[in-house]
């Protein structure tokens, strides 16, 4: 999940009872037949009600450009906390009430908002638009081939480094050249000496325990995704690379590398007041980092000698209510937010976002945060992930059951109980969670 996600075992809980009793409740039927959606050429006169966990003040400057282009569409924006999105948008179309055009979805949630029919097939109005998004993004919105949602926006990964802590402990800091990348074998090295050397925390990941940040350690190892055959609902988070990449991760918090008890709220923080040498995390940190007095670094996302690079991506896509009674309106307001002029949420956000197509991330790379010889740098870095290295979270219409079993699996490798026999044990609770889709 991405720096929003702040989930508690309630929450998810709740998501995963909402989606059992979906499955045997709701069926995907609106006013419109399968695949018929269309842009209209003429904005109607309406009003779409629109769900969101952000602020509203945080998306005005997104809203006005809207109506200044779309003056007949009014956007009722609504905002629930995090935690209470997905239950919201499921308690409000199980009901098939059409008092919803347009929410927020995770992108890895796509698939399971597909399969129980909350989530509108917009195929036909948008598949023509396809090149102008990044692979991994666009493929986020698709289930058994149709699109379900669209993307307003990406991540990646970065490794940020503290130039004063690595050259009191006499070490060279990493090279910010793709061809230069640093393996986890080599860092691991360099973030004992910063500890040795006086630093509080050699690694800090910024979402500890989190399979949107730790999915990149096992595919680099080579042990895949996290599940397998037909929808993703064989797990596959037992296997040789899943448990070495583990069995590494918890040997950060043995050896004292890496802290036990820091939450993802806490890890930010921690580094902007230079108690850490290195810290793994995305690109919505730089703001912070250029308005501190930290004398920072970036280098690529690092990797396992002898397997590939990966780093972990994915942020937010718009759906439509496939109940709404104003699925054309959704559409252009969803074609604004994605597509118009590179799209609408990323040239008219002054906090940047990585954008999901090639033609907003021009007008992402030409923000102020990048104008700096670090910001540079993490530009090169940012176009080069996103476009190459980028991996999915596991599509599957069990990703709820899957987040929540493997971050608390995660989160006791990282208190030190033995990495193969947690994710085997993890593996067994999964195959009985996804038996409901069998």
């Amino acid at each position: 999940m991405l720096k929003q996600s702040s989930k508690t075992s309630k929450s998810i809980w709740a998501g995963m009872v909402s989606l059992s009793l979906l499955l045997g409740g709701v069926a995907s039927t609106s006013s419109y037949a399968a695949g018929t959606l269309t842009i209209p050429a003429t904005d109607p006169d309406t009003t779409i009600k629109v769900l969101s966990f952000m602020n509203k003040a945080d998306i005005k400057t997104v809203l006005d450009a809207f109506a200044k282009d779309h003056p007949t569409i009014k956007v009722d924006f609504q905002t629930v906390p995090f935690n209470d999105l997905q239950p919201t948008v499921d308690a409000r179309v199980s009901s098939k009430s059409a008092d919803l055009d347009v929410y927020w979805a995770d992108q890895p949630r796509v698939s399971a908002l597909a399969a129980r029919g909350t989530a509108l097939d917009i195929t036909s109005a948008f598949s023509k638009y396809k090149s102008s998004f990044d692979a991994s993004p666009w493929a986020s919105g698709l289930y058994k081939g149709k699109l379900y949602s669209l993307p307003i926006a990406n991540s990646t990964q970065m490794l940020y480094y503290n130039v004063d802590l690595l050259k009191k402990a006499g070490i060279t800091p990493p090279s910010a050249a793709i061809k230069d990348r640093m393996t986890w074998e080599n860092l691991v090295v360099d973030a004992k000496k910063t500890v040795a050397s006086g630093a509080k925390y050699g690694l800090l990941f910024h979402q500890f325990d989190r399979y949107y940040q730790l999915e990149a350690l096992p595919v680099s190892m080579g042990g895949g995704i996290g599940a397998q055959g037909k929808g993703n609902l064989v797990p596959n988070v037992a296997n040789k690379g899943w448990i070495d990449a583990f069995t590494w991760y918890g040997k950060l918090f043995k050896d004292k590398i890496s802290p036990r008890g820091m939450t993802p709220d806490e890890t930010q923080p921690a580094f902007l007041a230079g108690q850490a040498a290195y810290m793994v995390g995305g690109p919505w940190f730089l703001p912070d980092l250029n308005l501190s007095k930290l004398n920072w670094g970036v280098a690529p996302h690092p990797y396992f000698k002898g397997g590939k690079a990966v780093t972990g991506n994915g942020s937010w896509s718009l759906a439509i209510n496939p109940f709404s009674e104003n699925q054309e309106a959704s559409a252009i307001f969803l074609k604004f937010m994605a597509i118009d002029g590179g799209g609408g949420y990323i040239k008219y956000r002054s906090n940047p976002e990585l954008a999901a197509t090639s033609e907003a991330k021009k007008l992402y790379f030409a923000k102020d945060v990048f104008a700096t010889p670090e910001g540079k740098q993490a530009s090169t870095i940012i176009d080069y992930e996103s476009a190459n290295t980028g991996v999915n979270r596991v599509q599957t219409v069990g990703y709820i059951e899957f987040e929540t079993i493997m971050n608390a699996a995660f989160s006791d490798i990282r208190n030190g109980a033995d990495a193969g026999k947690v994710l085997r044990d993890a593996s067994n609770k999964l195959r009985k969670a996804w038996a409901i889709y069998k």
